[in-house]
């Protein structure tokens, strides 16, 4: 039977190899490379914890075994490290679906093949000194020379023994080349995908046992349009001198991006269900209250000038308590833009 503490364990433990797996995708994204030992870390980590029973049966567990406040503060930075996960997948969820894992492992760095490759040289050369010494011990045969013979023996023995050696020695290094291939083997899927598919079954366990409380720091899906007549806002009551151009350069990028639409509105790029990605704007809008965009103070007329804009209600979304959580999140989803 598990104890208390074994289950805060599973959680303590994950909540690490999360972050972990985080700190890898955004290299990868940065980088765009896949290293095979990366590749490896990725993989294991799905394999670890990819049991979704075992996880319920851990909340569960959980629950009863450790007291509230100490639930809620290890379930919200799990809960944060998860979406930054899955937030950093969908970001880039192309790129990640089309690394080539196949190829990952297949150019990994394997020392054994110029051990092998020395090892052949050496064991070839050795055959060829070894088959002149036996073609020339025939000749001394045929032309009955004791001496040579017994000295050309003596050398074809020497050698002889030097070359199994050294077969041996090349035997080993195959060996232990078919022990890497058969590592690398296991890391031949991608599972970014799957990861991602974890990650949701993950948060939507969590917000099951462990609901989000109203009035939490979070993202309220309440991105309706808006039918009243709207009130006006000019861009220069409210953007810093030049910033105004900056945000509209930005935009472009949006709409090539798939965020917004032509009509300017903030469409969820894998949400097959159409409704409008207030998350993403509130991100973008943080990312650019972080680089300075607006003048202070201007809260209100901020959030009522891309209401007007986009069609959409934010509401309480943009209130500052709901926006600081996501202020890492903007250099993950919109890396590529230049704020």
């Amino acid at each position: 039977m598990q104890t208390p503490n074994e289950y805060i364990s599973l959680f303590t433990d994950l909540l690490p190899r999360y972050r972990s797996v985080n700190t890898l995708y955004l290299e990868i994204v940065e980088k765009s490379v896949l290293s095979f030992d990366t590749q490896c870390n990725i993989t294991d980590f799905y394999n670890e914890f990819n049991d979704i029973q075992s996880f319920e049966k851990s909340v569960l567990n959980f629950i009863l075994s450790t007291d509230k406040e100490k639930q809620v503060q290890i379930i919200d930075n799990l809960r944060t490290e998860i979406v930054l996960n899955t937030d950093i997948y969908t970001a880039n969820k192309d790129f990640f679906d089309e690394i080539d894992i196949i190829n990952v492992c297949a150019k990994r760095y394997n020392p054994l093949k110029i051990e092998i490759d020395g090892q052949l040289t050496n064991s070839n050369k050795l055959w060829k000194e070894l088959t002149q010494v036996r073609n020339s011990l025939e000749s001394a045969s045929w032309k009955n020379d004791k001496i040579a013979i017994q000295r050309l023996t003596k050398y074809e023995e020497r050698l002889e023994q030097t070359y199994k050696k050294e077969q041996e020695k090349l035997r080993f290094f195959y060996k232990q080349q078919k022990e890497s291939d058969n590592h690398a083997f296991k890391y031949l899927e991608n599972a970014f995908g799957k990861i991602y598919v974890l990650g949701c079954y993950f948060i939507s366990l969590l917000n099951s046992y462990f609901p989000i409380e109203k009035g939490e720091d979070t993202i309220v899906d309440i991105a309706e349009p808006i039918f009243e007549t709207p009130q006006e806002i000019d861009p220069d009551t409210i953007f810093r001198t030049g910033m105004y151009d900056r945000f509209l350069s930005l935009e472009q990028q949006l709409i090539k991006d798939n965020y917004l639409n032509e009509a300017l509105n903030w469409v969820a790029k894998h949400d097959k269900t159409h409704k409008p990605d207030i998350k993403s704007l509130i991100i973008f809008l943080v990312g650019l209250l972080d680089n300075k965009y607006f003048l202070p103070g201007k809260d209100t007329k901020i959030r009522v000038f891309f209401e007007n804009r986009y069609n959409i209600t934010i509401g309480q979304n943009f209130e500052s308590k709901r926006r600081e959580p996501l202020l890492d999140s903007y250099k993950v989803i919109f890396y590529n833009y230049d704020f």
